[in-house]
């Protein structure tokens, strides 16, 4: 039985033919576990790991059936999977504000005027804060976690927690002072 070599590694253009199918199962093989962990850990949801994890993978597949085998299979890996994650993180945070419609739209004229109102005063409060502290707290209103801000705004993960937490306390304070 042979080994299961890379034709890149041995030069025998007659198993090139091989190429994307034996290097996708030695990548796979070799980098699965890795990938896996790495996705995992910032899905936290294992069924969606693996389906990024197999994704990057067909990638790969694919990608020898071009012909355009990349020379670090798991850097290559790594970046598919990360843009997959970033795919799902986006979508993820777009429908975190979703509501369904609802079949009762009537409002009362009394509850849009507060509603209104409410509104008003949380915009005002909003623009009161910087700009790189407003755009942190909104982000984490359309369900960014601080990790993901932290990366969107250019600071550490703990500083982002740091702003959040005193961005929502000075939001907090000025809708307090509000006359009722």
């Amino acid at each position: 039985m042979t080994a299961l070599v890379s034709p890149r590694e041995t030069g025998d253009p007659a198993r090139s033919r091989l190429t994307p199918v034996w290097d996708a199962a030695l990548a796979y093989d070799a980098y699965r576990d890795r990938l896996f962990a790495s996705v995992l850990r910032s899905t936290r949801d294992e069924e969606l790991a693996a389906d990024i994890v197999q994704e990057a993978f067909l990638e790969l597949v694919r990608a020898g059936g071009r012909g355009e085998l990349p020379d670090n299979e798991l850097a290559w890996l790594h970046r598919v999977a990360n843009n997959r994650v970033i795919d799902w993180s986006r979508k993820r945070a777009r429908w975190a504000g979703h509501v369904p419609p609802c079949d009762d739209t009537e409002e009362a004229p009394e509850l849009a005027v507060l509603r209104r109102e409410t509104n008003r005063e949380l915009h005002a409060a909003l623009d009161m804060l910087p700009g790189d502290t407003r755009r942190a707290l909104l982000l984490e209103g359309e369900g960014y976690q601080p990790a993901e801000i932290a990366k969107l705004i250019g600071r550490t993960g703990q500083a982002t927690r740091t702003l959040l937490c005193r961005a929502r306390r000075r939001v907090r304070d000025t809708l307090a002072l509000q006359p009722a």
